[in-house]
């Protein structure tokens, strides 16, 4: 082959090797996260920061729905690939050797022709296709008749479509990878959204923890208070002042106290087990430290502040409208593909005939043709089409509907959350009055029981109270904190408060 057509191949094989190795350089996409197999360290004092702060690069749900961000983005690459153009190269050698010398009847009785062709293809963003292609032929006839001998034919053309009803148009080609695009950020929204539930989870999950041990705390102390009466009780018995009864009932309320750590304990155990799932260890094994409640305060709810922030920031509602966006699209396409096929063609091309390969490059053209013309084509009735831009546009209504039943849903929930808090503070505020009232409540009953005015059964009465007012404010507390929580991740301000920023 020669050395010219050698160069052309060597070329193309080096450009192939380098766009290979580029591909192979590029990183992956799971290479960005950490391993969540590796223990994490709560041992010390965590704070609701520290837990939302692990959970965010260990919670196995927010991995998982990055994947789909990563495979968004590389689908617009996809549809950017459209566009770009394709290169091609081919080489071929034949040799004719007749069966019967023709030489006297002047033709030759063998030649060998080698030929190398390179071609170019693309598509426009207005729909046009443009190809373009260069051909070199070298012929070696034994013996030779025609001069020159080897004798090399190249050839150049260009061709054009340009559809200028159905694909034609910008918006028409771009259609697809705008919808794309439109897919990163309904991604990065729904990616949004497993951020916001996450951290809501971790927010519930840290005041349920926090409410058990607190819970757990409170059993302790009524324990320690049943205790301290059956002791007493029994004194008191060996001495003639109580009776028998005074001391079972005492006994009785031990048992059930006991029986109440118990199975606190157990609540513990379970929810220090809920926060490390949701902070995706793997090992179970790791201790978690001290839980504290949060400045609570009483903050100022306004439904129509909490409800713009809704909307603004929610991932919902922007991704119903980012669907209304991409459906709207399908319903363009689908409107222009209703249209007759019609088409602009026209081409170009030289050719020239010369004694070397270098000759046929940078000689003169011997020769050129051209081509202009235009195609038709309507289908039958277009039935499957209009179908299509029918099936397009009730999508779009379908969506439109959608998104004003989950703005509704966004109203009930916001006016929903709002109410919540309103009644949380006034639930913390008359809870911990109980509490207060149900403690001085046991002070008298027990100074009466001291001075022999009160049984014992009143004492337990006052306690299983007194227990019940401190859960009770507790529960008033955690529910408060729930509801902010709440509050905070329909409006989607949770991200702010943790200084979490995410991609738009």
């Amino acid at each position: 082959m020669p050395r010219s057509l050698a160069r052309a191949a060597l070329a193309l094989i080096c450009i192939a090797s380098a766009l290979s190795a580029r591909a192979a350089d590029a990183p992956s996409p799971g290479d960005s996260f950490g391993d969540p197999s590796v223990p994490i360290n709560l041992s010390r004092s965590v704070s609701l920061q520290d837990c939302v702060g692990l959970a965010l690069g260990r919670n196995f749900a927010v991995r998982i729905q990055q994947f789909s961000v990563f495979q968004a983005v590389d689908a617009v690459t996809v549809q950017q690939a459209a566009f770009e153009p394709t290169f091609g190269f081919s080489a071929a050698k034949q040799f004719s050797q007749p069966t019967v010398n023709e030489s006297q009847f002047g033709f030759p009785a063998s030649s060998a022709t080698e030929t190398a062709a390179l071609s170019i293809n693309d598509t426009l963003i207005t729909g046009a296709t443009i190809t373009g292609n260069y051909s070199l032929v070298r012929t070696n006839e034994t013996p030779a008749f025609f001069p020159p001998n080897p004798s090399y034919n190249g050839t150049t053309s260009i061709f054009v479509t340009q559809p200028l009803l159905q694909h034609a148009g910008t918006d028409y080609n771009r259609a697809a990878l705008e919808s794309a695009r439109l897919g990163v950020k309904i991604s990065n929204l729904n990616f949004r959204s497993a951020v916001l539930t996450m951290v809501l989870n971790v927010e519930d999950t840290y005041y349920n923890l926090l409410y058990q041990r607190e819970q757990y705390k409170v059993q302790e102390e009524e324990m320690r208070q049943a205790q301290q009466l059956l002791d007493e009780n029994t004194i008191r018995r060996q001495t003639g002042i109580l009776t028998d009864l005074d001391v079972m009932n005492a006994k009785a309320g031990v048992a059930a106290a006991k029986n109440l750590l118990i199975l606190d304990q157990q609540a513990v155990r379970n929810s220090e087990d809920s926060l490390l799932q949701l902070l995706g260890d793997r090992q179970f094994s790791t201790l978690v430290g001290d839980v504290s409640f949060p400045e609570i305060g009483e903050p100022q709810v306004s439904f129509d502040r909490s409800y713009k922030l809704a909307r603004d920031n929610g991932p919902d509602l922007l991704v119903a409208l980012a669907t209304i966006e991409q459906y709207k699209l399908s319903a363009l396409k689908a409107k222009r593909d209703m249209l007759p096929q019609l088409n602009v063609d026209g081409g170009l091309g030289y050719g020239s005939y010369a004694a070397s390969a270098n000759q046929s490059l940078t000689g003169a053209w011997n020769g050129y043709n051209w081509t202009a013309g235009l195609s038709l084509t309507i289908p039958w009735g277009m039935k499957a089409n209009r179908a299509l831009y029918h099936q397009a546009l009730t999508q779009v209504r379908s969506q439109q509907v959608a998104y004003d039943q989950a703005d509704q849903k966004l109203v009930v929930s916001v006016r929903s959350a709002v109410r919540a808090v309103e009644t949380g503070i006034q639930s913390v505020r008359s809870s911990a009055e109980n509490t207060q009232f149900a403690t001085k409540a046991y002070e008298l009953t027990k100074a009466q029981f001291d001075a022999g005015l009160a049984t014992s059964y009143l004492v337990l009465q006052s306690q299983n109270t007194l227990e019940t007012a401190r859960v009770s404010e507790l529960q008033a507390k955690v529910n408060l904190l729930s509801a902010i929580a709440n509050l905070r991740f329909l409006e989607g301000s949770s991200l702010q408060l943790y200084r979490i920023n995410l991609p738009e």
